[in-house]
């Protein structure tokens, strides 16, 4: 259920496509100067430096995880293999910031065990424990190193009331149903996203809501329609 929604909302149609469509802009640069730059010009498709993801909702943290695990396997990939073969390549830093008003409490995280659902033959279910516990005991308010050169800021605020001070590459929009909270999913909200969002973009959302979709239209966003996992029909794919 919520493992696999975020594997393919916020994992596949977030980060991994953002991460897809920059290596596919950098190698349609790469062609279109190949006539007149010499080997040099195979840096533009170097990895980026840094990427940043906003999150809205940290929620149990199966974002935050997935990402971790997904820098940690991606960079050992790039290490082993020549750049220049890598489709998808990860920036060499990650940082992870999450807002979230409502912590849930140790006695409901802990009961968790994404880490035997995700264990396969990259990682263990006792290192994806280790990792998980770590994003969960991180203090609040401050950035922390998770593992090396993946960093998680879990902010202790409400999105109505926050104010990016980072810009992003990609956005994880998890908060509360629209039917719950419809304050959380205004154009003012989005709005604010929207601004601290570069050029190019992605943002992802489990609601495909005639009223969010207009919001977002309204703002100027691109907004795809994506089947959506399991029995959910359809989520959304937001582009800047």
């Amino acid at each position: 259920g919520a493992l696999l929604e975020s594997q393919y909302i916020y994992l596949e149609l977030g980060l991994k496509a953002y991460l897809a469509s920059e290596a596919s802009t950098m190698k349609t640069d790469d062609d279109a100067s190949a006539k007149t730059l010499d080997d040099s010009s195979m840096e533009t498709l170097a990895p980026k430096q840094k990427i940043s993801v906003l999150e809205i909702g940290f929620g149990s943290g199966i974002n935050a995880l997935l990402c971790a695990l997904e820098f940690l396997q991606q960079r050992s990939s790039n290490e082993k293999t020549p750049s220049e073969a890598q489709a998808v390549q990860m920036p060499e830093q990650f940082e992870f910031e999450s807002i979230e008003l409502y912590p849930i409490p140790e006695e409901i995280w802990s009961k968790l065990d994404y880490a035997s659902l995700l264990a396969n033959e990259h990682f263990s279910r006792e290192e994806i424990q280790a990792i998980f516990e770590k994003i969960h005991r991180a203090a609040w308010n401050e950035r922390c190193e998770i593992l090396p050169s993946f960093f998680l800021h879990k902010r202790h605020e409400d999105i109505l009331t926050f104010e990016p001070a980072a810009q992003y590459q990609v956005v994880f929009f998890d908060a509360f149903s629209p039917d719950c909270q419809p304050m959380l999913w205004s154009k003012e909200v989005f709005g604010k996203i929207k601004s601290a969002m570069l050029p190019g973009a992605f943002m992802t959302t489990y609601s495909s809501k005639g009223f969010v979709k207009q919001k977002l239209r309204e703002l100027g966003f691109n907004v795809l329609r994506k089947p959506g996992p399991g029995q959910k029909r359809h989520v959304l794919q937001i582009r800047l």
